[in-house]
């Protein structure tokens, strides 16, 4: 009788994955797939009848080329790819000319650079996005070139320049091939060479293709935009803090794209979810205490020292000078700061722009840290740290000895927590919100504030009045009286009055709030308390923050869900939106829970059961609502309208954590008390579990079936597009987690709620769906393949095997034949059958019905390397090691993975396959009639054995008289989820340029090469943009550049005195000057005398700049020196030594990095326009400096005469003699006297009573006389003074000499 063979992968995939293996076929082989050829892993890794398949290395290098016939790239996820140049332009050639003119003679020189335009070709299309790009290895802003994605569908046109280059009609669109095109690319950075390029890029498995179970990044039509905090975080302009000269810090860039980050991540999000159209912008004020009479709101800033310099912080009429700091911890801001109003506004305007309808919502955050003591109404000790907004209540709370529920002393502490800001307190003036009413920091206030900044910034389409205040909500001034819902909807028709009819307005419960309060103090009470709010007219949706749970998973298979077979299959999880806990039982007490006691939830009354089950949204939602006194029925429903208002999911998510679905609401944040893991969480980092709840809940709730229509309004029950996922964060990834300098809660991320980051995994089912597509294999099961992976390239040609191949390595899944169709199933020990020997039976060749074998320990490795791409680390190769403590067999078994992952997922994969080679070097083999088919392919059996049983996982079953099983030994342990640690790698930042520093000099020559009548431009940048443009004009229009400035200047201000001092001689004085970046140095005093450490003061920003020298520089703290062996006056400019400089007053050192404008002759004088800035950039980029500047030419400008004198002859003439000196060659002693330097020698002298002017000179020698006879017509004074200069015949007179003659 002929004997059929069935493996994993085996003859239903045929051909399909692989052909052969040295002639044998798959059918023959078994399992399809074995261990990576190189590494030779063992293939018990995969099973029993495995064989080894070739497949292609790491890229490590992953260098751009052009080559004819490569193959395109397959990217499933997020990879890095480096691409084919498949078109380019012919070089461009640029010519610059410098140097020549008019001046001291400078060289002509011509200045070659190139630019091309190219397109590279990526992948297989169609792709989402295009994330970071790196040129030659670095990081670029692709702000900074012209380029734009064609992603690769089949519709996609040929791209305008490659057509203009070529002949009519034979541009190719390359279809189906996503590919970037670049634009007239400058080559002079790169070395005037095309550079190597490589792009970030996203792809889902599938696209294009029909799914059985929706990618989240389909679904998701909403997300809550965080984090609510964070001074500048919603800003869309750069926001500067100034930290002196130059060191201009922008505080809302943080990326690796040099954008402000929040124009980042949205255009991250409008790539991952292309679905999404509606955004909760979250605002975050800050609450004091627990106790609502006690607790006031107010915004708050992380620190009240610097301030951005374009946008000042300011929020409700707060300065930054007079806002309360947040508390601090370990030094730095516990939290981040309100975001500034005027940012809030740019975010608005952003995400209106981009088509997106925005929901302001309103967040409190409680600022209480340990020891505060304050009393806290839930226990007799003090409040909890950080607690959650939902825990304000009575200063003692309901149920507790003294509480005030129930009395109106309630009532009274609900309207101290409220206030009395009213709507006529507020007013919109220049787009900034003004409040005139009482001096409260109340609720009232905080709403208030933001329904007139929303208006301010043109409306919105959604205003929440507030947000899971669970417990004030529920307080009561009698027993059916609720003061706080009277207050919300005072609040909403206030809202209204400001923002209109066209806004919607509703208010966010807690999922354990909105259907109703029922109070444990025995009373059987059930309050639909929130049902005055929900029927208000005011109100237009009913706000539900979802996070009710959807599992009650424990690990192994002894519990009560155990049959589900997983925690991720998605039946199980949908089941449990509208049933399980909450719905169709509860646990009565922890004790419960442990032991899963479960209690039926039941209404034995009425037999109305939704009125417990907080899941029930469709019956509440359908039905009227009656409250019960004592558990009685009143007679009149409430207000409520059945089906009469949408719901908005106005929160869901859940976190990436170990069983998440288990208890969604809970966070990780070890500063806050509210700190917790769901139930039976082992910690460790999930993504897929985050993956699947969103499928779950939003395929769930999405579907028709599910969602019934209303019958009062034109719309369903649950508003889909008004699902906000919590929750998409403005700050980037990955620079946020990555940047802890920046933001400390980014350990946080790995175990949060946060979608943004985790939107482009892909879940396993959709990439081995494709890859079995694709070879023609359409009849597959994938249910219960579970698990999401980051991201993989296949950049080879290659069969479905090879590229299944590092996968099933990777991610322990099987294939096997499941009757007609290919099953691809997650690895478990779960679900295992017992075997008993007695029923197994002996095969035709064999004498026994049960062999055990095991395999030499020989030929295991006691050591296992494995390589694979690091996502955190830039898409680097990394490898990682498990060693076998005390073996001694020194093979090292490697192998390389093509998939994206961390460094704590890699170890734990090669953790596994050590452990699985070792255990799995026990076989078996054995006979079962054929009437026992309850076993297959991938279960798992436990054979009784010695001293313990022993669990095989049968990897080959040959049917034919009998069964003959095959089978290799598994253990529990092997496949119970390791726990993850969350990575945090540091990641790169691409530092935009902040403004320019700049300062104006119009300073004599130093050394004689200059251009006299040319000022010189000092700049300074942190960072440092490569070089400074000047540019210039007569008006603020048709600049021209004049200039460029190739290194940074060192600037100071002098925070010590520095009083007046004999000019030319070394002093013993000395000053402290502050710089803001660079070094000063001592230099000895013949480098000194040489033209060494020269440096100009100048103080009030206006006037003349006094040149001077110094010998010592001495560091003295931090960018502080104290510098002595000083030199003043130099360069002529003794004449402007002041009594004292005084503290503050402007230090430049000139050391060469200052650059000469080409500016004319005629430019004297002028009022001119400046733009100075990075020259990479236009020079109306924000990181331009703007000034109107004046220049003299001091250059030009004659030193004053010295040793001026006067005496009285004998006929009362007064005789005046001084000597000139010269600004060019002065230092020559060869000569008899020094250059003249001037056209014409001819001097100015001032005689002067006071500040008149009683007579002028202009003689040609160094001499003059004031006669007898002219003192007389002058009416002199016995006192007179005497001034001296000399005349340039291009600048006139310089710097005067005086002395004062009494004789």
């Amino acid at each position: 009788m002929a004997t059929l063979v069935l493996a994993a992968a085996g003859s239903a995939a045929g051909t399909a994955l692989g052909g052969t293996i040295a002639g044998i076929t798959t059918a023959a082989i078994g399992q399809a797939v074995g261990a990576t050829l190189g590494s030779l892993l063992d293939a018990r890794l995969l099973g029993g009848g495995a064989a080894p398949v070739e497949i292609g290395r790491v890229d490590t290098f992953r260098l751009q080329a052009s080559r004819e016939g490569a193959p395109i790239p397959r990217l499933f996820g997020q990879m890095r790819i480096a691409g084919q140049i498949i078109w380019s332009s012919s070089f461009l050639e640029n010519v610059a000319s410098s140097g020549g003119g008019k001046g001291p003679p400078k060289p002509k020189t011509r200045t070659y650079s190139y630019s091309i335009s190219l397109a590279i070709a990526l992948c297989e299309g169609e792709v989402s996005r295009i994330g970071r790009v790196w040129v030659d290895g670095k990081l670029l802003s692709l702000a900074d070139i012209n380029w734009r994605l064609y992603r690769g569908d089949e519709n996609q046109l040929p791209d305008p320049t490659i057509a203009a280059s070529l002949p009519d009609g034979e541009a190719p669109a390359y279809r189906g091939t996503a590919y970037v095109v670049i634009e007239d690319l400058d080559l002079t950075a790169f070395g005037n060479r095309i550079p190597q390029f490589a792009f970030e890029v996203t792809r889902k498995a599938g696209a294009g293709n029909d799914v059985d179970v929706a990618d989240p990044a389909q679904l998701i039509e909403g997300v809550a935009l965080v984090p609510g905090t964070g001074e500048y975080s919603y800003a869309t302009e750069p926001v500067e803090f100034d930290n002196g000269k130059g060191d201009n810090r922008i505080v809302n860039i943080n990326n690796g794209e040099g954008r402000p980050d929040i124009e980042v991540a949205m255009e991250q999000l409008d790539g991952d979810l292309p679905a999404c159209q509606s955004v909760s912008l979250v605002i975050s004020w800050f609450g004091d205490d627990l106790r609502a009479g006690h607790c006031t709101l107010r915004p708050k800033v992380e620190q009240t020292v610097q301030d951005g310099v374009d946008m000042p912080w300011r929020v409700a009429g707060v300065t930054r000078s007079s806002a309360e700091q947040v508390s601090y911890v370990d030094g730095r801001p516990g939290f981040g700061g309100t975001p500034a109003d005027a940012s809030v506004v740019q975010s608005i305007d952003l995400l209106r722009s981009s088509g997106k309808s925005v929901m302001f919502y309103p967040f409190i955050l409680m600022d209480i840290r340990a020891g505060n003591g304050l009393p806290d109404p839930w226990s007799d000790g003090e409040q909890a740290q950080v607690p959650w907004r939902g825990r304000i209540t009575t200063a003692k709370a309901p149920g507790r000895s003294g509480t005030t529920d129930q009395t109106a002393a309630a009532t009274d502490e609900v309207a101290a927590f409220f206030g009395a800001a009213s709507v006529t307190d507020f007013s919109v003036v220049d787009g900034e919100v003004i409040y005139s009413g009482p001096a409260e920091w109340s609720y009232r206030r905080f709403i208030l504030h933001y329904a007139h900044l929303c208006l301010a910034a043109g409306g919105v389409d959604a205003f929440c009045i507030g947000s899971e205040m669970r417990a004030l909500t529920a307080i009561r001034s009698a027993r059916t009286d609720f003061p706080a819902v009277e207050a919300l909807r005072v609040l909403a028709a206030d809202v209204r009055a400001v923002l209109g009819s066209e806004c919607r307005i509703g208010y966010a419960a807690d999922w354990s709030e909105y259907f109703g309060y029922h109070p444990a103090d025995g009373s059987e009470d059930v309050l639909y308390h929130l049902d005055p709010l929900w029927a208000d007219d005011e109100i237009d949706f009913v706000g539900i923050d979802n996070y009710m749970p959807l599992s009650d998973w424990r690990d192994g298979s002894h519990h009560l869900d155990a049959s589900a077979g997983s925690i991720y299959d998605l039946e199980y999880l949908r089941g449990n939106i509208e049933g399980g806990e909450g719905y169709d039982w509860y646990y009565a007490h922890p004790l419960a829970r442990t032991e899963q006691t479960r209690q039926p939830i039941s209404d034995g009354a009425y037999d109305m059961p939704w009125v417990y089950r907080y899941k029930d949204i469709r019956n509440w939602w359908g039905r009227p609502h009656w409250n019960r006194i004592s558990g009685v029925r009143e007679t009149e429903p409430t207000g409520w309208r059945p089906e009469g208002k949408p719901i908005w999911f106005t929160e869901l998510g859940c976190p990436a954590v170990d069983k998440g679905t288990n208890q969604p609401n809970v966070f990780t944040d070890p500063q806050s008390s509210e700190n917790a893991l769901p139930y039976h969480s082992n910690g460790g980092q999930d993504d897929f579990i985050q993956v699947r709840y969103l499928q779950a809940m939003l395929g769930y709730w999405g579907a028709a079936e599910n969602n019934p229509e209303s019958r009062i309004y034109d719309g369903r029950m649950i508003d889909m597009s008004r699902a906000h996922v919590w929750a998409w964060d403005a700050r980037p990834w990955p620079d946020f987690p990555s940047r802890l300098d920046v933001w400390n809660d980014g350990r946080n991320y790995g175990r949060g709620h946060w979608i943004s980051g985790r939107t482009n995994l892909v879940a396993l089912a959709d990439v081995v769906r494709e890859i079995t597509g694709r070879s023609g294999l359409e009849e597959i099961d994938v249910s219960r393949l579970h698990g999401a992976l980051r991201g993989l390239v296949i950049s080879d040609t290659e069969t479905a095997r090879q590229s299944l191949q590092p996968l099933m390595l990777a991610y322990a899944f099987d294939a096997y034949d499941g009757g007609g169709a290919l099953v691809f199933r997650t690895r478990n020990a779960l679900g295992v059958t017992q075997l008993d020997p007695d029923f197994m039976v002996v095969g035709e060749q064999d004498d026994t019905a049960l062999l055990l074998t095991r395999a030499p320990a020989s030929e295991t490795a006691d050591q296992v390397r494995a390589s694979f791409v690091s996502h955190n680390q830039d898409y680097q190769t990394v490898s990682v090691e498990a060693r076998r403590p005390g073996g001694d067999n020194l093979t090292v078994a490697r192998t390389d993975l093509p998939v994206a992952m961390s460094q704590d997922e890699a170890q734990g994969i090669a953790e596994r396959w050590l452990a699985e080679t070792h255990i799995g070097r026990d076989a078996i083999s054995f006979g079962l009639p054929r009437s026992l088919q309850r076993v297959g392919l991938g279960d798992v059996v436990e054979i009784p054995g010695k001293g313990r049983d022993r669990l095989y996982r049968i990897d080959r079953v040959e049917e034919g008289f009998g069964r003959l099983i095959e089978a290799q030994r598994v253990e529990r342990d092997l496949y119970v989820p390791r726990v993850r640690r969350p990575e945090i790698v540091s990641a790169p930042v691409l530092r935009r340029a902040a403004r320019v520093y700049a300062e104006f000099l119009d300073l004599p020559l130093l050394r004689g090469t200059e251009v006299p009548h040319a000022p010189h431009i000092a700049v300074s940048a942190r960072p440092w943009p490569g070089a400074a443009a000047i540019f210039s004009a007569a008006e603020d229009f048709g600049y021209t550049v004049v200039g460029e400035v190739a290194k940074p200047s060192v600037f100071g201000t002098l925070i010590t005195e520095l009083p007046s001092a004999e000019p030319g001689r070394f002093s013993a004085q000395d000053v402290v000057v502050d710089v803001n970046g660079g070094t000063l140095e001592s230099r000895n005093r013949p480098d000194v005398l040489n033209g060494a450490n020269v440096a100009a003061l100048r103080f009030g920003g206006t006037g003349d700049w006094e040149v001077f020298q110094f010998q010592r520089a001495d560091l003295v703290a931090t960018r502080q020196y104290r510098l002595g062996g000083l030199l003043r006056g130099q360069a002529g400019t003794e004449p402007l030594i002041p009594e004292s400089w005084p503290v503050g007053t402007d230090f430049v050192l000139l050391d060469g990095s200052a650059t000469q404008p080409d500016l004319p002759l005629s430019a004297r004088d002028l009022p001119r326009h400046y733009r100075i800035g990075p020259a990479h950039l236009p020079y109306d980029n924000g990181a331009y400096l703007h000034g109107v500047y004046t220049f003299e030419g001091v250059g030009l400008r004659p030193y004053s005469p010295v040793h001026l004198k006067a005496d009285r002859d004998g006929d009362g003439a007064i005789n005046m003699t001084w000597v000139r000196r010269t600004r060019i060659d002065g230092d020559g002693w060869r000569a008899a006297d020094v250059p003249l330097g001037e056209a014409y020698e001819r001097y100015h002298v001032r005689v002067l009573n006071g500040s008149e002017v009683l007579r002028e000179f202009e003689p040609s020698t160094t001499a003059a006389v004031y006669s007898a006879a002219q003192q007389a017509v002058d009416s002199a004074p016995t006192i007179i003074g005497i001034e001296v200069a000399q005349i340039s015949d291009r600048f006139g007179p310089g710097l005067y000499t005086r002395i004062d003659f009494d004789g």
